[in-house]
């Protein structure tokens, strides 16, 4: 999922310049799970304002830090139904460090992260599901403030829906919701972490 990225600073003078103008270079598409990719435009940690999605890692932020994910979802019945599932969840595990082991397998597409989201939906829609099974559904220009609840997308259309996601460090503490168990290793086959039960995992 290729993103152009424009990147101001400052040179030895103070003066404002363009520091890079190219596609970030963290990104993914999935070939077994077509429509499904990502990009991380930016990433920072607490301590430091340089980029930190060149140098691989959890796609998550640490303390103090943010992580600019641009992210395709395609329907619910592509990730149901992976070109090949195996494959598939080794592409997930190698490409989507530090959030792919939020899922839970028990609950296919649900999973919680220690993060603050801002997700602003660019194209499509998406259905939000939180606990209980309670729904509602975003479009394109909605905005979703997720607070480090527990949730899965879910795509019911016939399209990829696309969306930006700024995800800042959210200590679990601060949060009112139950702990997620562990996840552990990620073992389970492609079809735990989709949509549904026999579906691959959705970001």
């Amino acid at each position: 999922m290729q993103i152009r990225r424009v990147v101001t600073g400052h040179d030895g003078q103070g003066n404002s310049v363009f520091v890079s103008d190219a596609s970030a270079s963290r990104a993914k598409d999935f070939s077994d799970i077509p429509g499904y990719g990502f990009s991380q435009v930016w990433s920072r940690d607490g301590a430091s304002d340089a980029d930190q999605s060149t140098l691989g890692g959890s796609l998550l932020p640490g303390v103090g830090g943010s992580s600019l994910l641009m992210i395709s979802l395609p329907p619910d019945s592509v990730m149901a139904a992976p070109l090949n599932p195996q494959r598939a969840l080794g592409e997930m595990v190698e490409a989507l460090p530090g959030l792919i082991e939020c899922f839970e397998p028990e609950a296919p597409g649900m999973h919680r992260t220690p993060t603050l989201d801002y997700v602003v939906i660019l194209e499509g829609e998406l259905w939000l599901e939180l606990d209980n099974g309670e729904q509602r559904l975003v479009r394109s220009g909605d905005v979703v403030i997720q607070q480090g609840t527990r949730h899965a997308w879910r795509n019911k259309s016939e399209r990829p829906a696309r969306a930006r996601c700024l995800c800042r460090a959210w200590p679990r503490e601060a949060s009112h919701e139950r702990d997620p168990e562990p996840a552990g290793p990620v073992r389970q086959p492609a079809s735990a972490l989709g949509p549904q039960r026999g579906a691959a995992q959705r970001g």
